[in-house]
């Protein structure tokens, strides 16, 4: 089950959606603001309302690292000591309704819409792809499928799992939503077949009266990717970047679920978020319902776990996604690794083996795109599949030369963005900001 961990003193709470060299417009410094009420005049017209976790004082602009490993402008906000009124750290509203309040029942959906992105709703992670992107493109085309993905990207950390029990009524509430909003003709769970009987029988209990139906899968990594899933549910391709509304899928895990009920049901705002710790030292696993906006260091300081000397990883270790401290938690990844520090190895020659192609989950042959990214070929790196890979980190596991593939993948891709964004302008008064990738002292 998961606890709820004790608000820091200070919160980052990230403003997402501003076009590049465009800051948000925040409230003015040492402004006191009620929980859930908007730290912004302007919040951006594709993203959500940066909002106050709890009640507190505007500090002013900063700018925060994501679990999701890329950075964004914040607003830096000092909680005030003890409860604020009114706010909940589990969400749990006593006997929830079934339905949307009446007030709202007869939104259309792109008021909805808007109506999440207001309540600060949001998620954009691996196992659910940016959700308000997603919602203004099923605007754009026809939707015949709502997919809410329960896998766990490690059946070990089992987040979605245990969120969907938690929470069952919010979680089904915000699946059913959606599919009667887009039309929907099916609205699935995938869940693992694995899973232990009190949880299906309270998923199957929370299904009542609704048309959402339970598809038990296979849980083995990295099946929670959106593409594989999508494969499996519905042999519908998928290409790494694309959003599923583009095949007619909307999908979306328990806890963007989760946060989108708690809107549809109880006009409640998401200024909290389920968070995973696995310390790969001690094999102990932490879940807890964390402040959008705080501090990694601060969260595993709550729950006694020391970040000196160790390394943070985002979804996976596999995926090589590395974090420090000073990340912040929101709708990004919302499973977190520490692991003690490997030393560097250096890679040997390539001994072809072909253990990255026997292993990989969508049959590329990643040995020849790290070639291509050293030739920087990128039609090279075409023939051998790079459009298709989702960046898991197997080949680079089972690589018995140390290569580094997955790097290889990512260097490709950072020069296809570089030649598609023009590179903005220097300023030489602005001071250089560390990146959160490299590892801490």
């Amino acid at each position: 089950m998961f606890g709820a961990a004790n608000f820091p003193r200070r919160v980052w709470v990230p403003c997402i959606g501003y076009p590049h060299g465009e800051t948000p417009l925040i409230k003015p410094a040492g402004l006191a603001v009620s929980r859930g009420q908007p730290l912004v005049y302007r919040p951006s017209p594709q993203w959500h309302a940066a909002l106050a976790p709890a009640n507190g004082v505007i500090v002013g602009p900063g700018s925060a690292w994501l679990t999701a490993t890329h950075e964004v402008p914040a607003v830096a906000f000092d909680v005030d000591p003890g409860p604020a009124e009114g706010s909940s750290t589990t969400g749990v509203v006593a006997n929830p309704p079934s339905a949307p309040p009446a007030s709202r029942r007869d939104l259309p959906f792109s008021g909805w819409i808007d109506r999440l992105r207001n309540l600060g709703v949001w998620a954009d992670r691996w196992t659910s792809p940016d959700l308000l992107a997603q919602l203004h493109a099923c605007l754009r085309r026809p939707i015949d499928t709502v997919v809410c993905n329960i896998l766990d990207v490690d059946p070990a950390l089992p987040l979605q799992a245990m969120v969907a029990g938690q929470w069952p009524a919010e979680v089904m509430a915000g699946v059913a939503t959606f599919a009667s909003l887009t039309g929907a003709g099916r609205a699935w769970l995938a869940v693992s077949s694995s899973i232990d009987e009190s949880a299906w029988t309270t998923l199957r209990s929370a299904l009542s009266g609704t048309d959402v139906r339970l598809v038990p899968l296979r849980n083995d990594f990295p099946r929670a990717n959106p593409g594989l899933l999508m494969r499996e549910l519905s042999d519908r391709p998928l290409r790494p970047g694309q959003l599923p509304p583009e095949q007619g899928v909307l999908m979306l895990d328990a806890a963007a679920a989760l946060a989108a009920g708690r809107c549809f049901l109880h006009d409640e705002p998401m200024l909290t978020a389920p968070l995973a710790v696995f310390d790969q030292i001690t094999g102990r696993a932490y879940f807890r319902t964390v402040p959008v906006g705080a501090k990694l260091r601060d969260v595993l300081t709550d729950i006694d776990v020391e970040t000196f000397g160790a390394r943070l990883f985002a979804g996976t270790p596999l995926r090589q996604e590395l974090l420090n401290g000073d990340c912040v938690v929101g709708g990004g990844e919302l499973t977190i690794y520490r692991s003690t520090r490997i030393p560097d190895t250096n890679p040997d020659s390539c001994i072809r083996c072909a253990w990255c192609v026997e292993a990989c989950p969508v049959n590329i042959q990643p040995a020849g795109i790290l070639e291509a990214a050293q030739r920087e070929d990128p039609q090279l790196a075409h023939e051998y599949g790079l459009e298709a890979c989702i960046e898991c980190g197997i080949c680079a596991y089972v690589c018995p030369s140390h290569l580094p593939l997955l790097e290889g993948v990512r260097t490709l891709r950072r020069s296809q963005r570089n030649a598609r964004t023009p590179p903005p302008e220097k300023d030489a008064r602005k001071e250089t900001r560390r990146n959160p990738e490299l590892p801490e002292p």
